[in-house]
C-alpha cells in the first residue's frame, strides 16, 4: 500500500514488543519496516507524524523503542524535517536537516541549518536561526547553539548560544545571549560576553567587555565601555560600572561608575554622571574630580570635589 497509518504500526509494535502507548500518536508514510533486533521502525516517503498538538513531516524517519520497556522513545526525522504546532492562536515552527523528538519529555532537537519561528496572525513574532536548536514543550524553553541569530519585534541579536524563555502563550519572557553577544534595538547597540534581555521589564543587562553605542537627544552617538551595564528602555537609563569609559564627540571621560540619564521631555539620553574619582579629557585639557557631569544638549561638563586641571602648552 502507498500509505500506511499508525494503526498498523501500533498493532505491529504491540504484537512484537508488547507495549501499551499512553498518548495520541499518528504516523503516515509510503513504506515502513520494523526490525525487532534494533528496536526501530523505519519509515520512508512522505512521512507525517502527529503527537498531541505537534505535527512533523519529512522524507524519512526512524522510530526508536526503549529496549527496557519497548515503548516508543524517540522519533528522528531526516532530510529537511518540518515541525509545527498551534497554541493560543500562535504557530510554532521548526525546520532543520535532522529533527529528533523525545516523546517522553517532549523535547524537540534540531540540527543543521535550523530555523524556528513563532507567528501570530500570519506575522512572525520570533525568528531564530542557528546550527543547532532545542525546544522543550514542558518548560517552554528554546535553546540555540552556533551562529545564533534572533529577530524579535524590533530587537535583533547575535551570539554563540541563546536561551529564550516563553510563557504558556508562547510570548517571549526573557532572552539570554552567551558568547560574543550582540543586541541591536533601533539605533542602539550592545556588545558583551553575555547579554540578558527581560521583555517584561524591557531591560537589558550586559556583562564582560561591554560596549554600547547609544543615540542622544540630537541624534548624536554616545559610546560606553565598561565591565557591567544595564539599560532600561522605559526610563532610557543606563548604569555602567567597572573601568568605565565614555566618548561623546571630543569628550573622553573615564571613571569607576557612570549613570546616563534621559531628558525628561524628549526621553532621549542627555546627561552622564561619573561617580568616584573620574577624569575627562577635551581639547588637550585634562580634568580630574570626585564627580563629573556631562550634558549633551547643551554640550557642557561640570567637575566637583577635589578638582584638578592640567592645561598643557599655556604659552
Amino acid at each position: 500500500m502507498k500509505r500506511n497509518i499508525i494503526n498498523s504500526i501500533l498493532l505491529l509494535i504491540c504484537l512484537t514488543a508488547g507495549i501499551v502507548y499512553a498518548g495520541s500518536l499518528t504516523v503516515e508514510s509510503d513504506t515502513q519496516e520494523f526490525k525487532d533486533s534494533d528496536k526501530k521502525i523505519y519509515l520512508e516517503g512522505n512521512v507525517k507524524v502527529k503527537t498531541d498538538d505537534a505535527n512533523v513531516a519529512s522524507p524519512r524517519a526512524v522510530v526508536e523503542l526503549d529496549p527496557k520497556n519497548n515503548k516508543v522513545n524517540n522519533v528522528e526525522f531526516k532530510e529537511h524535517a518540518y515541525s509545527w504546532h498551534l497554541k493560543d492562536g500562535k504557530k510554532h515552527e521548526i525546520k532543520a536537516q535532522i529533527l529528533k523528538i523525545s516523546l517522553l519529555n517532549k523535547v524537540f532537537s534540531a540540527e543543521g541549518n535550523t530555523i524556528s519561528s513563532i507567528t501570530e496572525n500570519n506575522k512572525p513574532v520570533v525568528i531564530v536561526t542557528a546550527d543547532r536548536q532545542e525546544y522543550n514543550k514542558t518548560n517552554n524553553m528554546m535553546k540555540a547553539f552556533g551562529n545564533v541569530n534572533i529577530i524579535y519585534k524590533d530587537v535583533e541579536t547575535f551570539s554563540s548560544e541563546a536561551y529564550v524563555s516563553l510563557n504558556d502563550k508562547n510570548d517571549v519572557k526573557k532572552i539570554d545571549l552567551v558568547g560574543n553577544a550582540k543586541l541591536h534595538k533601533g539605533k542602539n547597540k550592545i556588545n558583551a560576553r553575555k547579554v540578558s534581555y527581560d521583555n517584561i521589564k524591557e531591560e537589558a543587562v550586559a556583562i564582560g567587555n561591554v560596549y554600547t553605542d547609544l543615540t542622544t537627544e540630537d541624534n548624536k552617538r554616545v559610546e560606553i565601555w565598561s565591565d557591567y551595564q544595564s539599560y532600561n528602555k522605559k526610563s532610557n537609563f543606563v548604569n555602567a560600572s567597572g573601568s568605565t569609559k565614555i566618548k561623546y564627540e571630543d569628550y573622553h571621560a573615564t571613571g569607576p561608575k557612570v549613570n546616563v540619564y534621559a531628558d525628561k521631555n524628549t526621553k532621549k539620553l542627555n546627561e552622564a554622571v561619573f561617580v568616584g574619582r573620574s577624569k575627562i579629557e577635551t581639547k588637550g585639557r585634562t580634568i580630574e574630580a570626585d564627580r563629573i557631569t556631562i550634558t549633551m544638549n547643551p554640550k557642557d561638563f561640570k567637575a566637583e570635589g577635589n578638582v584638578k586641571s592640567v592645561i598643557p602648552n599655556i604659552n
